[in-house]
Order: structure tokens, then sequence, then C-alpha cells
């Protein structure tokens, strides 16, 4: 008798992202993701203690991935030129779809609505850092034009939502290139 491969409860999060992305929180249920993954409702409450837990689990898997992971990733790198174009370079390969949902979910969930806050502070807290840092800009200006660019970001996942990930990193990194612009003249 084959062995089957242990399904872990990181499957189980990438799983309920892609039924997130491709189906919105409606497909969130214990039973569709049994289903995707093939296993039972036992396998799944191995992992979690009901829904609710699942949901929040999700929540945390989102944020650590698509924002503590790439922070992580930008500080690896010591020098602050290098760090603004992976940032860039990791920005634009965020799956835009999941994060479009999730805003649209935390439009009817107070938890989701929560997370997004989380989320967007900590991207705009590390984004003005590292604004002021290149920019040697008062901390309320490098605020400022972290708000702008953050704004530009999640503009271009409305408006070109079928763009690859190369095309959004232009535009993400001709707004880094305004922002520094700025910044450089303010430092005359």
């Amino acid at each position: 008798m084959k062995k089957s491969i242990r399904l872990t409860r990181e499957d189980c999060l990438e799983t309920g992202l892609q039924l997130l992305s491709d189906s919105g929180e409606q497909a969130l249920t214990v039973e569709r993701l049994c289903k995707a993954t093939s296993r039972t409702k036992g396998s799944f409450y191995h992992h979690f203690k009901n829904h609710d837990d699942f949901i929040e689990a999700l929540l945390e898997y989102w944020q650590s991935k698509y924002t503590e992971q790439i922070i992580a990733a930008v500080d690896r790198l010591k020098d602050p030129i290098a760090q603004r174009k992976e940032l860039d370079r990791l920005a634009a390969n965020v799956d835009n779809q999941i994060e479009k949902v999730i805003r649209n979910w935390s439009n009817v969930d107070r938890r989701v609505r929560q997370t997004i806050k989380q989320v967007d502070d900590r991207r705009i807290k590390y984004l003005t850092n590292l604004i002021a840092k290149l920019g040697q800009l008062e901390q309320q200006i490098a605020y400022e034009l972290a708000v702008i660019e953050y704004a530009a970001f999640l503009g271009l996942q409305y408006l070109l939502p079928d763009r690859d990930s190369k095309q959004i990193e232009h535009f993400i990194t001709l707004v880094t290139e305004i922002i520094s612009s700025y910044s450089s003249q303010q430092n005359k």
C-alpha cells in the first residue's frame, strides 16, 4: 500500500489562498478546502481547531508571506539602493488577485479589516524608513512620500490587473524614481 504524502498546515494555508484568489472568501469552507486538497475533515481539524482558527491562520499567513517575508528579504541586503530595487522587484511580484480579494473581503469582515490595517501600517512604516534613509529626509516628509508611493502600488493592482510583473515593476520603479528625485530636491 502506497503511503500518501502528509498534508501540512502550510499546504492548507496555500490552498486557502488559492481558493480565495480563484473564488473569493465564500470558497473558504472546510468542505471546499478538503475537496481541493483531497483530504478528509479530520485532516483539516488536525491543523485547525475550527473554521475561525483557519481564517485567522490564513490572514496571519498572508501577512507573513506578503509583507514580513518581503521585508526580511529586503533587509538581508545592506545597501539602501539595492534594498530599494529589491523592494520594487518583490512588490511587483506580489499576487495582485489575492491582494485585491483580501481588500474586498475586508469590507465585510472585521478580522480582515484589522489585518489589512496592520499590513498597510507595516508596509508604510517600512517604506517611510527606507525613503528617509535614502533621501536623508525628515520622518514626516518620508511618511508622506511613502503614503503616495504605497497608494500608487495599490492603484496599479486595480488599474493594471492583467499586466505581468515586469510591467508592474517598471511602473513601481518609475514612482520610486519620482520620489527619489523629489527627495534629492528637498536636500538642496
